[in-house]
């Protein structure tokens, strides 16, 4: 979690810095002061080494004398004790000095240090908290040149998923993470704790190989930890922080009547309080970390009957939105903003979100319960196309409403009943059943409804054999309502036509019924065309829009193509932050579904534990998919590595031949150059070429180029490519590649001066032209192979039976079920029974 910034001080210390590793209360600065210690020792550098605490900061040269180094025996006060240690810190080789938690350092250990540093001039490695200039801030870290400063950065989805798959040994459910990180608010220290509290009080469960939630996390083992948070606030703070725990988010001009405004500014100063600006300019504040206004609300629940009575109420309609970095509207402008907001801390946006948009769901739906007409069902459906699904309410406004109405209402009603009845039950035949129904009721409307029923029936089965031919006896009658484009664009880009797509966008009067399709197309289309910088800055930018509108359909869609256009140039981490913030939301329904699912997927292609883990909370699916990652065969391509090359070529030219025979010609493509880069094969790279040859594609030739030359060993090809090569946007894909062959090469011991050729034709060509991003390790392995004859078998029945079950036919023990199990996870590094299951089998 902490190697690039370990990295980084490290560096810094190598060219003589001194360095400032800044932090919150709980983001981990003591753990990184530990490891930046090992690693400076075992590098042969002497480290001398205070770790402060609190109950300490009162004891004259507690710090010094922590050192372990015998010193006031022979010198008394500041100046003799510092003459002594600056004899130990100025004898030959590397020296460095590591102070964690300076501000709590006593005042006479922290003036011999100073002394010592100014005689001695090593690096200074100093701890301390991110809180902005105040004047307890301890005179040995200021002005200090030259020094460097590291800070902490909150933690994102992706890491609270590690850290939960690193203390628990098995995945958790999507949404458990999400839960985590928006309570604890990205501090490291809260994370751990609510997940460690979770399990003791078994509010975290382990369900079919997964850890779900079982109630609230907030539990009576964490209140230790809140309260620590908690100390040495003032009476007054102490009262305000609980007085804004029971009112939620509130307007901060309210906040500084009531509680006035020094106590407020000193809250927010010690980051007790987030201040997160409203559509009109104004501040709304809320206790934060989100764990700390439970601790607190619960509390006046629970006692403070004279508090909550004082209390008026809080805030009916919540108004909020993150103050996002500008940008000019260029793919590098909106990388920049990204990257400062990756850096900073999200989880307080992600409350806001939630919060607003459970409000208007609730809002809609009290107005569908007390008046239950089509137009305010639609209404209430509407907000459903993006947010998590309430199974109950749906069912009941799919029930109970009246079934009169607008054409265009009753048009909406039936194409989401439809996607139910598709997505939730599984019943194609069904939900297509209801759009002809309507068909043959609103004949003024028949044409909508039925390019509708194209786009499901294609999107489940397989491109029409003639989509021109089918539009053709769909004329378009209402012009401003946009389903016969949406289904039409959407359809031109699953066969990756993406001019066609765009001209399908342009040639409608309006977008009445889908008005969130159009922005998920266009961004397709520039992705699917090769206009990948454009993509991204066209996605990034909507994506931002989304966040301050509280648009989920927008926020998923955006970040979906993004990430897309991310991964194709290879910024995993960039990729991972955006699809993280998506799943930090509640799991969607409906079409959202798919690409929440295909993000999951995506998220996995590194091939890590973390990562993986991530993949197996997909839904199941289809080998292919109509686009990047909603087929689950790109995936289990990755998660179940093959035997060898061979194999991994026979199954991924299959898998590319699949989705080339549904008609999914994107996803053919975009698997085919995963595939190639990925490793290099000669199947897999001959049916690419076809595809693309057939589309009349030429902007990957360089790349096939040197594909070819690869395959065939030729010398001549691969010493001249790294000079001859013309960028074209393939550059991350190119060096992919050659890696790709190196290790190919490497894993099956081939040698000889063809392996040479390419080994050199890569160093040159990342030399030369540097490309951005990084680079996945994969390698084909036989894993199974490991497992002993007993956790082979236990393996083929981990997927589908219970540990009592196996127990039972092998005459077992559960205890000792568990533990090949729990020997057969490690040997093979699957993240699931379900994932170890499919390995063995799939392999056997």
């Amino acid at each position: 979690m902490f190697e690039q910034v370990i990295d980084r001080v490290l560096r810094y210390v190598a060219h003589n810095l001194g360095v400032r590793i800044v932090g919150a209360s709980g983001s981990g600065r003591t753990s990184v002061a530990k490891r930046v210690v090992e690693e400076l020792e075992g590098r042969g550098t002497r480290v001398y080494a205070v770790f402060a605490t609190q109950s300490l900061a009162g004891v004259p040269f507690a710090g010094i004398v922590s050192m372990g180094i015998d010193l006031r025996p022979r010198a008394s006060g500041i100046l003799g004790i510092a003459d002594l240690l600056s004899e130990h810190v100025s004898r030959i080789g590397p020296r460095a000095i590591v102070v964690d938690g300076i501000e709590s350092l006593d005042r006479e250990s922290l003036a011999v240090i100073d002394i010592v540093q100014k005689r001695t001039e090593v690096p200074l490695i100093a701890t301390m908290s991110d809180v902005p200039f105040e004047s307890r801030t301890p005179a040995v870290v200021l002005g200090r040149w030259p020094e460097a400063t590291v800070s902490l950065a909150p933690l994102r989805y992706e890491q609270v998923n590690a850290l939960l798959l690193q203390m628990l040994g098995a995945p958790a459910e999507v949404d458990v993470p999400a839960r985590i990180l928006a309570k604890s608010g990205g501090n490291l220290r809260l994370a751990v704790r609510i997940i460690e509290t979770a399990v003791l009080s078994e509010r975290l469960v382990l369900r079919d190989g997964k850890y779900g939630i079982n109630g609230s996390l907030m539990n009576e083992h964490l209140h230790g930890t809140v309260e620590s948070l908690l100390h040495g606030l003032r009476p007054e703070e102490f009262k305000a922080l609980t007085t804004l725990s029971v009112l939620g988010p509130t307007p901060v001009p309210e906040l500084v009547i009531s509680v006035g405004a020094d106590v407020l500014d000193s809250l927010e100063h010690r980051r007790f309080v987030s201040a997160v600006p409203g559509p009109d300019g104004q501040l709304f504040a809320s206790v934060f970390p989100p764990v700390v206004e439970d601790y607190l609300a619960n509390h006046v629940l629970n006692s403070r009957r004279i508090l909550r009575d004082s209390l008026t109420g809080g805030l009916d309609a919540l108004r909020h939105e993150d103050e996002l970095p500008l940008s000019d509207g260029t793919a590098a402008a909106e990388l920049v903003a990204l990257r400062e907001e990756h850096g900073g801390s999200h989880a307080a946006t992600v409350r806001y979100f939630h919060k607003r948009l459970e409000s208007v769901e609730q809002l809609y739906y009290a107005a569908w319960e007390a008046e239950r007409t089509m137009s305010n069902a639609v209404a209430f459906l509407r907000v459903y196309w993006g947010a998590a699904l309430d199974r109950r309410r749906i069912r009941r406004v799919f029930e109970l409403t009246d079934p009169t109405g607008e054409p265009s209402d009753l048009l909406f009603f039936n194409m989401t009943r439809a996607l139910w009845a598709v997505m939730d039950d599984g019943d194609l035949h069904g939900g297509l059943t209801i759009l002809e129904d309507f068909a043959e009721a609103e004949p003024e409307w028949a044409e909508e409804a039925r390019a509708f029923s194209l786009l499901v029936r294609s999107q489940h089965t397989e491109m029409p054999a003639d989509l021109d031919a089918e539009f053709a006896r769909l004329p378009v009658r209402q012009p401003t309502s946009g389903v016969i484009a949406v289904a039409r664009g959407l359809l031109e880009l699953f066969r990756l036509k993406p001019e066609a797509a765009i001209a399908a966008m342009d040639g409608a009067q309006g977008f009445e019924t889908l008005p969130r399709f159009e922005p998920l197309i266009r961004g397709l289309a520039l992705f699917a065309s090769g206009r990948v910088d454009e993509a991204l800055a066209y996605s990034l930018q909507r994506r931002r829009a989304a966040l301050r509108n509280v648009d989920q359909f927008s926020l998923v869609t955006q970040s979906y193509v993004a990430s897309l256009a991310l991964l194709s140039r290879g910024l995993f981490d960039e990729a991972e932050y955006l699809m993280g913030w998506a799943f930090s939301l509640k799991r969607p329904g409906f079409l959202l579904g798919s690409l929440y699912n295909a993000m999951l997927r995506l998220s996995a292609l590194r091939a890590d534990a973390a990562s993986s883990s991530l993949g197996e909370q997909a839904t199941a699916a289809n080998d292919v998919g109509p686009l990047p990652g909603i087929g689950k065969g790109v995936y289990e391509l990755v998660a179940r590595k093959p035997a060898s090359a061979e194999a991994f070529d026979q199954r991924a030219s299959t898998l590319l031949a699949a989705q080339k025979a549904h008609g999914f010609i994107l996803e053919a493509v975009y698997s085919g150059l995963f595939a190639l880069c990925l490793l290099p094969t000669p199947r897999v790279k001959s049916r690419l070429e076809k595809i693309l040859r057939e589309q009349g594609i030429t902007r990957h030739d360089q790349l096939l180029r040197v594909a070819s030359a690869v395959l065939e060993g030729d010398i001549e090809v691969l010493d001249r490519f790294p000079d001859e090569y013309e960028p074209d946007g393939d550059a991350y894909q190119i060096a992919m590649l050659l890696r790709g062959a190196v290790r190919k090469h490497r894993v099956s011991s081939h040698s000889g001066p063809a392996v040479v050729a390419i080994e050199r034709a890569a160093e040159r060509f990342m030399r030369k032209h540097r490309p951005d991003g990084q680079f996945i390790a994969f390698e084909p392995g036989v894993p199974y192979l490991s497992l002993t004859d007993r956790e082979r078998e236990i393996a083929l029945l981990a997927g589908t039976r219970t540990n009592q079950e196996i127990a039972d036919q092998f005459g077992l023990s559960i205890r000792t079920v568990e533990s090949h199990i729990s020997n057969a996870l490690r040997k093979t590094n699957a993240a699931s029974r379900r994932a170890l299951f499919d390995l063995v089998r799939g392999d056997q």
